[in-house]
């Protein structure tokens, strides 16, 4: 579980990111995700987007974690339901340190690169998701010692996943695949790619770690999912790059 949580997580970080306001324009809707990691462990993600805020519920083995995100702001809110407590950073003053961070997790360089210079190759391969078609691509990161690529199975018309379209931020969206060095890709892109499932490479036993969409709900998102839950209050941390006092 641990394993996953982090390594599986920092990937999520990089791929599924923070909605993006690109030409399709972003998804705003729910979307469950099946998690099954290396060790044959199972949980779920719930993931809201509404307009340029985002909402990550992960549950696994007992463990539940929660994180909300707004684009305009750059702040991440981190939920403790358990102390009825949040905890606020910045992304934008965070994202160098972030990125570091993530990179450390995964034990390689480039865990969270530009997804615009990833190198991206179409398998051909197509399946439906959640009711939803989908098309698979392999992601593979060019810097040394970086492990296999990234099977990303992505759907076109419904905008994409993640908040911005800066290809340097600590989390992504996969609208900026607009700019990916692959032309096929860039082309596919300007219909939108969201992630319906992601496959990662195999670790120990041979074996992956997969996030694969269960439900798909297209209705607004209720606004309230994005704040601070009340009775809540916040936390007040030592100084750190990006914390708000």
């Amino acid at each position: 579980m641990m394993r996953c949580s982090l390594a599986c997580g920092a990937l999520v970080a990089a791929l599924l990111g923070p909605p993006a306001a690109a030409a399709q324009g972003s998804f705003d809707g729910l979307v469950v995700y099946k998690v099954s990691d290396a060790d044959g462990k199972s949980g779920l993600m719930r993931y809201y987007q509404l307009g340029n805020r985002t909402r990550q519920e992960f549950e696994m083995n007992g463990v539940a974690a929660v994180s909300i995100f707004d684009g305009t702001t750059g702040d991440i809110l981190t939920l403790m339901p358990q102390h009825k407590q949040y905890l606020v950073m910045n992304m934008k003053q965070l994202g160098p340190h972030m990125g570091q961070m993530a990179q450390a997790l995964q034990g390689q360089k480039g865990a969270t690169g530009d997804l615009s210079k990833m190198k991206v190759t179409a398998t051909g391969k197509s399946e439906t998701i959640a009711g939803i078609s989908c098309e698979h691509f392999l992601f593979a990161s060019t810097d040394e010692g970086s492990h296999g690529p990234v099977d990303v199975c992505g759907a076109t018309g419904m905008g994409f996943m993640g908040v911005g379209d800066q290809a340097s931020s600590a989390m992504p969206s996969t609208a900026g695949l607009l700019h990916s060095s692959n032309p096929d890709l860039a082309r596919l892109a300007r219909a939108g790619f969201f992630p319906l499932k992601i496959t990662t490479p195999e670790g120990a036993g041979g074996k992956s770690a997969v996030f694969e969409a269960t439900q798909v709900d297209r209705q607004r998102p209720d606004a309230a999912l994005f704040q601070p839950p009340a009775g809540y209050t916040k936390l007040t941390l030592p100084a750190m790059p990006g914390m708000k006092p």
